[in-house]
């Protein structure tokens, strides 16, 4: 029997998160889903904490292969129209559910969604005017190289309607030491697909920081970085050469950002330098969208009337 939507959230050793990730999906308002939490080999109390949930939390079981495996895993079996990605340290919001349905019905299902992300640091509360009631505001482009707007990406924003997955192949079969930068691997890979739908209100994941985050790994972040940039060169993803320079503006934007901001602020010169020469050429294609974009009229939002 297929629902909406199919949740997919791999966990590794996430004892001391999973409970609460797994609390927000349950107190959604929108109740069309399924949940996946495919463990990834943990050792300490993950399992046990899931399977405390019966029959509301669908648990897959492997080896430590990494988030890519686990999730592809899960969608292999999962039953829905749309995937929705979730890390297991971060949470759903009460409305992000009905939120995305809602997009669905009025943009006649849309290839990609990326949903609108809060953040906040661990042992903290969520910012109190994450769950306010408010209209969903939208933004809409042809397919996600056609956006105007920056967006910091995570897995947990990304909403992908599983016919598109499975057409791309869904996401690599990396390993728990390679799966870095997966979320815009999974973009690039859907990338000339549409409509894509990005949403500014109302908030639907939050980022939880502490001090395990992948994205704290200053080398596997910047050789993901570079695997894309390899990737593209091979030209494994969509869209051609007329579309290029698009994607190499993705691509040199993270890899710009990253070097500056990460590397050589953290003294780790030789790993910015390797980073910025590997993707020069992406970085000038980023460098010279971003300026251009200064002097384009920006897309308007769309309200979404009451439902």
């Amino acid at each position: 029997m297929s629902v909406r939507f199919s949740i997919l959230m791999p966990a590794y050793n996430r004892e001391k998160y999973v409970g609460q990730a797994i609390d927000s999906i349950l107190s959604q308002t929108f109740s069309d889903y399924e949940l996946f939490l495919i463990d990834d080999g943990s050792t300490d109390k993950t399992v046990q904490i899931a399977e405390s949930y019966g029959s509301r939390v669908k648990l897959l079981r492997q080896t430590n292969q990494g988030p890519e495996v686990a999730r592809n895993k899960a969608a292999a079996v999962a039953q829905a129209e749309y995937l929705v990605l979730l890390d297991s340290d971060d949470l759903l919001l009460p409305c992000a559910l009905a939120t995305y349905d809602r997009i669905i019905r009025n943009f006649e299902s849309p290839s990609l969604i990326i949903g609108a992300m809060t953040n906040f640091q661990d042992g903290q509360a969520i910012p109190a005017d994450s769950s306010a009631a408010l209209p969903v505001k939208v933004l809409k482009f042809r397919d996600y190289l056609s956006k105007d707007v920056s967006l910091g990406l995570s897995s947990s924003r990304i909403v992908v309607r599983k016919s598109v997955f499975d057409e791309v192949g869904g996401l690599r079969n990396s390993t728990a030491k390679t799966f870095h930068l997966d979320s815009l691997n999974l973009i690039l890979k859907v990338c000339t697909h549409g409509p894509c739908i990005v949403v500014r209100e109302p908030f639907t994941v939050a980022y939880r920081h502490h001090e395990s985050n992948a994205i704290r790994g200053l080398e596997p972040i910047a050789e993901g970085i570079l695997v894309l940039a390899r990737t593209e060169r091979q030209g494994l993803y969509p869209g051609g050469a007329a579309r290029r320079r698009e994607r190499y503006g993705l691509i040199g934007a993270i890899a710009f950002s990253w070097s500056l901001a990460y590397c050589l602020r953290s003294g780790r010169v030789k790993l910015a330098l390797r980073l910025l020469f590997g993707t020069a050429p992406m970085i000038f294609a980023g460098l010279t969208r971003k300026f251009s974009g200064l002097f384009r009229p920006r897309s308007q939002p769309i309200i979404l009337s009451e439902p």
